[in-house]
């Protein structure tokens, strides 16, 4: 049994249903209720044979608009590599915007490289990550680094920014 022919027998039962209650409990308007029935069911009937005839015919042919709008509720790419790009050159203009903005990121990758190859958490296990971390990347991704004073101050330099991203690669 199709889904059309199934939902119509379910609303149908619920109709008849209906129609009998209504019946049985009133008096002197049973002819309108069963004219209210009939008219129901034939509606029911019309609408799962509109439903049953539409899954047999082929679907209509995306319009241009169609396809345009799609395109818009489309996802922009995860990649965020523009973001980033944009974020690097921020942080070596200010130093705040490298620890709210760059300096999460540092942090996201040490503390999975940690995890996975020593199963040292970098939050919990301050001391053991810093043994484990080198020194310049440590001073960019330890927890307890506070905000900077001066948040017009210039962010490190890009040759710092590589060692540091060096260093992380090698933990």
């Amino acid at each position: 049994m199709s889904y059309p022919v199934r939902r119509a027998v379910i609303v149908g039962a619920f109709v008849t249903l209906g129609a009998l209650i209504g019946l049985f409990a009133s008096t002197g308007v049973r002819a309108r209720v069963l004219d209210a029935y009939l008219v129901t069911i034939a509606g029911v009937l019309m609408l799962m044979l509109i439903r049953t005839v539409r899954a047999f015919l082929p679907a209509p042919p995306a319009s241009r608009f169609d396809a345009a709008l799609a395109a818009m509720r489309e996802p922009e790419p995860a990649h965020g590599g523009l973001a980033l790009e944009r974020d690097v050159e921020l942080a070596r203009l200010s130093e705040f915007h490298f620890h709210i903005r760059l300096r999460p990121v540092l942090r996201e990758i040490a503390a999975i490289r940690l995890r996975r190859r020593y199963g040292v958490d970098l939050d919990r296990e301050a001391a053991r990550a810093q043994e484990l971390v080198p020194s310049a990347a440590w001073d960019a991704v330890r927890p307890d680094r506070p905000p900077p004073q001066d948040r017009l101050a210039h962010g490190p330099s890009l040759a710092s920014l590589r060692e540091l991203v060096s260093e992380l690669e090698r933990l």
